[in-house]
């Protein structure tokens, strides 16, 4: 009798451990940051690209640090300077930044 107690009990908790991993491997990732989404919010247009107009429009509707950063430093992230930014400038950009701290940003 004791034995059935012990099995039904580890079939029990089988069955909780698995369910419980299934679950969390069907919940997609979330990235810590949208950058697809980002850049297609800004890109009003479509047309794969910010222009200078567009990041302006953005940064003036929305209080977003990462827009007022982008903004701030259009200039500079264009590094074929032909007014617009596209993905692999950022890219680019936010590489030779390194990382984020943690601490609010400040480096």
């Amino acid at each position: 009798m004791m034995k059935h107690f012990l099995v039904a009990g580890l079939l029990i908790a089988t069955t909780l451990v698995s369910a419980k991993t299934f679950a969390q491997e069907q919940q997609p990732q979330q990235p810590k940051h949208d950058r697809e989404g980002f850049f297609k919010k800004i890109d009003t247009d479509s047309d794969g690209k910010l222009s200078k107009a567009e990041v302006d429009a953005a940064a003036s509707k929305d209080d977003n640090k990462g827009l007022a950063k982008l903004k701030e430093n259009f200039d500079a992230i264009d590094a074929n300077k032909d007014g617009f930014l596209d993905k692999d400038e950022l890219k680019a950009y936010r590489q030779k930044q390194g990382p984020r701290k943690k601490d609010g940003g400040q480096k």
